[in-house]
């Protein structure tokens, strides 16, 4: 009795122990010249707290649409060309799920996320203007919710991948970069590490740059708007980045369904009952809202995603329940070495990532990460394998020590560009005997344009990485391989000049091209088009023979007509044609990663408009360079600015400023140099009632 009656008292002092701590902090919140918020309280509450009211000063319509989105509410303030999208959130059950497990997420964390949503409704109830009237009133298990909706794009996308019968593609020009440069090969005689993000600039994929500095978290970086704890960046110890690409977590079960009674499924010889939950569905019309009435049938493998006759396609993810995302992030975030960093990651809740870390100690260390299911050998875990059976059925969760990890590789660097662990490093000791397939997930030799044009990078090193050479890496613009296509051309030419001598200026600009996605090159310009007219539809033959010396020069001569149909001319600037916007400004953006060509520096960007521009939609996000000494200190830059609001001077700043010139700013992390660049200071008295 005693022990009970003590559990009841040290419950309730924890309890009102935090109540007071969060009702005695106070948060100051320093904008920085380009107006991003560098957040310090008096703890960590009180940090979270100014994060939540600084993500609302910038991003308060994104946040709130991304909540309607995680929860499957869009149509009921959008309409109807939402519905579908709702009704599949539903079947994730992230709402779901994250109300009916928030209580067991680690009561420090929880307190974090209710003093964040606290901030956001301080913002709100000092400026009601600034609220969309179709604001969700905000729960805290919403942002366990958005979590969950922000992650499940990867292990969802290998599922469909199983049930479609495909096999991995290359890579695709789109993805992401990060490296880590060992102490030896650094000419600030530290380690120095990459973030960079390769993702839609839009919504809430359009991160959310703070500083959080309280208690024991001080952390700079990128985390996507709505949610609390930062998602990529570094502390005073450690960086971290990650990039698309890991083991495979999820499988689809095929299911044999009773052919007298479609909601049975067969089970070890038995007939089971389908689950039947019924989901309503709020949706926005001119006449009001209409209540649409939606199914989802489960099977104890997961929600059923597919019926062809009698088969059903049910999906298994080992993230269905999960919850812990947001505390596995702080531990990272609170990490001082690589200890402490290894004993986060070993919760397994983030989505198959390449997960990269350099530290002040001199370490890297990379893990391909990811919540992986011991499967049972004798199956093709690639494609639908046989629900009826128990005899597929998982076998627990591979610890994270079994996952594909190195620490300090011996050419002293990695990186991962989306490729294989194979070809990350030279010599790369992570093949895939030693691992089983589907965590290795991978062929030991595949590497893309963007892996190979650093591999040529670190080949060619001159002496060590300087801090210059560090971010130049970063932002480079040299498309890999080109050269060969130069020297196929001008041998096709000498060949066929008479038949094709109108060619001789175009033949000329790209020969002697340097090869650069730079925004006054002409090269790059009329290149894009030549490649675009299927210059390597036969492949690069060395040399080429004459089938592919006249498809080549004819894919040539094809550009020339289009570009001078398009521009009046073939010497057109790159930056003219290759362009970021947003509202009614828009500036010259270097690199390129569409159609097969990409850069280091990879641009995703729309169709040509009538008058042959492109626009950048995607790709590099928050390019971040740190260099882990004491104190560390890092630059950054986004493609557009820190707000939301068209109005704000900081909602193009960067991308006119910054980005347009492959530039990187001070993250003014150390307090000394944010207060010499400092634009304003907020100061807030944390009132606890409005997480209420």
């Amino acid at each position: 009795m005693l022990t009970v009656k003590f559990m009841i008292f040290t419950t309730l002092f924890l309890f009102a122990l935090s109540l007071i701590t969060f009702a005695s902090g106070k948060v100051s919140i320093y904008r920085d010249s380009y107006g991003v918020p560098h957040i310090y309280g008096d703890n960590e509450i009180a940090v979270l707290y100014g994060q939540g009211y600084a993500q609302a000063q910038d991003r308060l319509g994104t946040m709130m649409k991304g909540y309607r989105k995680a929860v499957g509410r869009m149509a009921e303030a959008f309409g109807d060309e939402w519905l579908e999208h709702d009704y599949y959130q539903r079947i994730l059950g992230h709402e779901k799920i994250s109300r009916q497990r928030y209580e067991t997420i680690n009561p420090d964390v929880r307190n974090g996320i209710e003093a964040f949503i606290a901030g956001i409704k301080a913002y709100m109830k000092e400026h009601p203007e600034r609220v969309p009237e179709w604001a969700l009133e905000i729960e805290p298990y919403h942002i366990i919710a958005l979590s969950r909706f922000i992650i499940w794009n990867w292990p969802v996308g290998q599922a469909l991948d199983d049930l479609e019968h495909r096999e991995k593609e290359p890579d695709s020009g789109k993805g992401s970069n990060e490296w880590v440069i060992a102490k030896r090969l650094s000419a600030e005689d530290c380690v120095i590490s990459l973030i960079d993000p390769h993702v839609p600039s839009s919504d809430e994929w359009l991160f959310f740059e703070s500083h959080l500095h309280g208690g024991d978290l001080n952390a700079f970086g990128f985390i996507n708007p709505g949610v609390p704890y930062i998602g990529l960046g570094h502390n005073d110890y450690l960086s971290w980045a990650m990039t698309t690409g890991g083991p495979d977590t999820s499988d689809i079960y095929e299911e044999e369904i009773d052919p007298e009674n479609p909601l049975k499924y067969k089970y070890d010889n038995e007939w089971r009952d389908i689950e039947i939950e019924k989901v309503e569905i709020q949706v926005k019309t001119a006449e009001g809202i209409k209540t649409i009435d939606r199914e989802i049938h489960h099977t104890h493998h997961g929600p059923i995603v597919l019926r062809e006759g009698n088969k059903a396609y049910s999906m298994k993810l080992p993230y269905r329940y999960e919850v812990q995302l947001s505390e596995q992030i702080r531990n990272m975030a609170l990490s001082k070495n690589l200890g402490d960093f290894m004993q986060a990651v070993s919760m397994c809740q983030l989505m198959p990532q390449n997960l990269m870390y350099g530290d002040i100690y001199g370490n890297m260390y990379y893990v391909r990460t990811g919540r992986v299911p011991i499967r049972p050998e004798g199956y093709k875990w690639n494609q639908p394998v046989p629900g009826n059976t128990s005899k597929t059925e998982w076998l627990g969760i591979h610890d994270h020590q079994e996952l594909v990890q190195i620490i300090n590789p011996p050419a002293g660097f990695m990186q991962n560009c989306n490729i294989s662990p194979g070809t990350m490093t030279f010599n790369s000791p992570m093949t895939p005997d030693r691992y089983p397939d589907y965590i290795y997930e991978d062929q030991v030799e595949r590497t893309n344009p963007r892996g190979n044009r650093f591999m040529q990078i670190m080949k060619e090193l001159d002496g060590k990485v300087t801090k210059e050479k560090a971010i130049d890496i970063a932002l480079d613009i040299k498309l890999h391989g080109v050269e060969a296509w130069q020297n196929a051309l001008k041998t096709s030419y000498d060949s066929l000049s008479q038949e094709y001598n109108d060619l001789e200026e175009a033949l000329n600009i790209i020969t002697n091209w340097d090869c650069r996605a730079d925004v006054n090159s002409i090269g790059m310009t009329i290149f894009s088009y030549w490649m675009y007219n299927s210059a390597n539809q036969l492949g690069l033959k060395d040399p080429p023979d004459n089938e592919q010396q006249n498809h080549l020069l004819k894919s040539l001569r094809q550009a020339v007509e289009q570009m001078k149909n398009l521009y009046g001319t073939i010497k057109v600037k790159w930056g003219q044609v290759h362009r970021a916007k947003r509202g009614d400004k828009s500036w010259e953006v270097a690199g390129i990663g569409h159609n097969g060509l990409v850069t280091l520096r990879a641009i995703g960007t729309s169709e040509p408009d009538d008058k042959g521009v492109r626009y950048m939609h995607s790709g590099q996000s928050c390019p971040t360079v740190i260099f882990l000494k004491q104190p560390v200190f890092s630059y950054s830059a986004v493609p557009y600015g820190q707000s939301e609001d068209p109005k704000s001077p900081h909602y193009t700043d960067q991308g006119e400023n910054l980005f347009a010139k492959r530039e990187l700013k001070p993250t003014f992390y150390q307090k000394e140099e944010l207060m010499k660049n400092l634009e304003s200071i907020l100061e807030l008295d944390i009132d606890p009632t409005d997480n209420k």
